[in-house]
């Protein structure tokens, strides 16, 4: 190679290694493929929340707008994921034809956080785990309406919810934010050991409007 470019390929080096070393801009972080995954759990939310509804219409016309992107959203999604994603929604249109509304809105839950899990932890603003937190209070407001309630479940659920918070509460630096959330988790621990499902329900609902609020604390951080 002439000298000369040898001395340009040291300089593009340099200036790329100088690139890699600089923070990516907030808007910039999330992927394409996690921006598209992300936009394709959005329809599973409302569906689980409107399933409990028991509005006919209304849940109809959720089931459909999940339905539509079905091909597209597993072709996202990796081959072992893929499959677990062709039960689970097989699994969705059963109960919906039976229309067991909270058959429904479990599973409806559990494709949102098999898509939730796809994502590329290492290009993402918003931490994976506070997306299975949302999981969390979704899947427990939905087992609280089985009758009779499954405690072992919604225990399992609670168990699961402290694990992922563990991962990612030393990054949250609001303490207040970091308090009320702990305090939320652990108020689903202690209601599925004494079986108290309005500790539950209200816990569910605290998990659910923190994590709005930790939806909000990442995003301004990733700015800073």
């Amino acid at each position: 190679m002439p000298h000369f470019n040898r001395t340009i390929a040291a300089f593009c080096c340099l200036a790329l290694g100088a690139l890699a070393l600089r923070p990516l801009p907030a808007e910039a972080k999330d992927s394409a493929k996690n921006e598209k995954l992300l936009a394709a759990v959005e329809p599973f939310e409302g569906l689980t929340e409107t399933a409990l509804s028991g509005d006919a219409k209304k849940i109809d016309s959720a089931f459909k707008a999940a339905e539509k992107d079905r091909a597209a959203t597993r072709a996202l999604l990796p081959a072992a994921n893929a499959t677990a994603y062709d039960k689970l929604f097989t699994a969705l249109e059963a109960a919906q034809t039976k229309h067991d509304n909270i058959a429904v809105s479990l599973q409806a839950a559990e494709l949102y956080k098999l898509i939730v899990s796809s994502l590329d932890s290492t290009a993402l603003t918003i931490p994976m785990e506070v997306g299975l937190l949302d999981y969390s209070g979704m899947r427990t407001n939905a087992l609280l309406k089985t009758m009779p309630q499954d405690w072992t479940a919604i225990g399992a659920t609670a168990q699961e919810a402290n694990s992922w918070w563990a991962k990612v509460s030393g990054r949250v630096t609001n303490k207040k934010l970091q308090t009320d959330m702990t305090k939320a988790l652990n108020g689903l621990t202690n209601a599925a050991k004494s079986h108290d499902a309005a500790l539950s329900r209200s816990s569910a609902k605290e998990d659910l409007d923190l994590v709005d609020e930790l939806e909000s604390f990442f995003t301004k951080a990733a700015k800073k």
